[in-house]
């Protein structure tokens, strides 16, 4: 279980290759089932599932933060082979879900006895509370069961076993269920189906641990406990009110109509995060090994490269997407008419949230790494109050905008702060670097935007069209920015080119 400085970089680059490839599979995914469900359906039973879907994600809180955490623990004795650790962490985590698992039953059954208080349909209580329980039992197979096993091998810097195995089950669940829905199956058998497809990432999660791990059922220090949960708890909930609270509030006071037009703007910005977020787990366990063993100046130097490239990455995606999203959203629901799907300023502020969240990635990861959850939990008292005031405060007058308001405000801010708490506490970076660099970045996305909507439109009458305005778009776009990227961040780009230039002299 040790890992020696040539295999880390190696698990790295698996990580990341993996994490990609997930990342596109699931987005593609995310587009592809949907649809069949949003044309087979209606916007009604779309708005209806998304609606319990997030529902459903409120049985997250159960957790209370503990799997970043959980995680942070295991790298030491990781990194050091102490089995007796290891196993000791990993057997109180699997006492702690085990009880989660209890509660979680009897949360399921009362959201489905209330879901229609809070989902504002015409469906009755019978087809939305049955629909509420079958996504419990998709959500406990995909989530809880086999959790601790995920954490694991996840923290063992080996993301890329996690991620290979979802991919599986990911191709799997569409093609069963794109085969219920042409079958003529409604929606509950369809995810019924769905649940026990999933089933299959927790069992080859647990036969792979058995066969990779010395975990024994002796408790071998009984002071080794679960790390404090207060302290996880804010940052979990400031995660979830990023994730979820958007959906819920317009639920109650806008309608599932409204929750179908943001659920198929979301699927789509959300690959972003998603894909940044992957890379990040990619390299976490790496970051994680290097603070273990006191690695500082190797980490300072991999942070160097890694907060601009993922800086520019971000800018990237959000600004081409900022372009391209409406365009393709009128294809994506073409043949829909019981809902208004061009919503051109929400799609900016939605982008807009998302940047903020994925150019603070690289900055979470070191802190979360180091295990600073109480001393930074201001920053997630932060972003979760303003995101709730906000938004439910701009509902009534601003709709879908102003709940969308609300989420970027909320990311600007805990975005700041954590830019400001690493600078101080941990890498001792000037915040100087991250200003400088994300005011620029911003400022270029925002021009470029409005300078290629001015100068081209995108008018696509079709999928195979708008990917061919796609690729225009994307290569002019990648050609301001990362200009703009090695004029601010020359010094780092320089010195990553002479590092592959001396690796591959090495290899000759």
């Amino acid at each position: 279980m040790q890992s020696k400085p040539a295999s880390r970089a190696q698990r790295v680059k698996k990580n990341i290759f993996i994490a990609v490839l997930f990342q596109i599979v699931s987005a593609a995914i995310s587009l592809i089932l949907p649809r069949y469900i949003l044309q087979t359906f209606g916007s009604d039973v779309n708005g209806i599932m998304q609606s319990a879907n997030q529902l459903m994600s409120y049985t997250m809180l159960l957790e209370c933060g503990i799997v970043g955490m959980v995680m942070a623990s295991f790298y030491l004795p990781l990194a050091s082979n102490d089995k007796k650790a290891v196993s000791d962490i990993f057997n109180n985590t699997k006492s702690f879900f085990n009880r989660v698992s209890i509660a979680f039953a009897g949360l399921v059954v009362l959201l489905a006895v209330s879901a229609k208080l809070i989902i504002n349909t015409d469906y009755d209580a019978v087809y939305v509370g049955t629909l509420v329980i079958i996504l419990g039992i998709n959500y406990y197979f995909n989530y809880y069961f086999g959790i601790t096993h995920q954490i694991l091998i996840k923290a063992d810097q080996k993301i890329y076993i996690v991620q290979s195995i979802q991919i599986i089950t990911l191709i799997l669940n569409m093609v069963v269920c794109i085969l219920c829905i042409k079958a003529g199956a409604g929606i509950h058998s369809v995810k019924l189906i769905s649940a026990f497809v999933f089933l299959l990432n927790p069992l080859l999660y647990r036969i792979y641990v058995k066969r990779n791990y010395d975990i024994s059922k002796t408790v071998f220090d009984s002071k080794r406990t679960l790390p404090k949960k207060r302290d996880g708890i804010i940052h979990h909930i400031a995660y979830f009110v990023h994730r979820n609270t958007d959906v819920v509030i317009l639920s109650i006071f806008r309608g599932v109509r409204e929750v179908s037009v943001y659920s198929v703007y979301y699927s789509i910005t959300i690959g972003v995060e998603n894909c940044l977020n992957a890379i990040s787990s990619g390299i976490a366990g790496a970051v994680g090994n290097m603070i273990a063993k006191k690695e500082k100046s190797t980490l300072e130097n991999v942070f160097d490269i890694y907060e601009p490239v993922n800086t520019l990455i971000t800018s990237f995606f959000c600004t081409a997407a900022a372009i391209l999203i409406v365009p393709f959203v009128r294809i994506y629901t073409q043949g829909v008419t019981d809902a208004d799907y061009i919503r051109p300023v929400f799609a900016y502020l939605m982008l807009a949230s998302q940047w903020f969240y994925c150019v603070r990635i690289p900055y979470e990861n070191v802190i979360n790494s180091a295990g600073h959850y109480g001393q930074t939990k201001p920053g997630a008292y932060l972003e979760a109050g303003l995101n709730l005031l906000i938004s439910v405060a701009s509902v009534h007058k601003y709709g879908i905008c102003g709940v969308a308001a609300g989420t970027m405000t909320a990311m600007m801010a805990r975005t700041v702060y954590t830019a400001w708490y690493l600078s101080r506490n941990i890498l001792k970076r000037s915040l100087y670097k991250f200003i400088k660099s994300t005011g620029l970045n911003f400022a270029v996305s925002v021009i470029t935007v409005f300078v290629i909507s001015r100068c081209t439109e995108v008018a696509s009458d079709s999928f195979i069209n708008w990917g061919i305005d796609a690729v225009g778009v994307s290569v002019a776009v990648f050609a301001v920015l990362a200009v703009l990227s090695f004029v601010v961040n020359n010094k780092v780009y320089i010195l990553l080119l002479k590092r592959l230039k001396a690796r591959r002299s090495s290899h000759d």
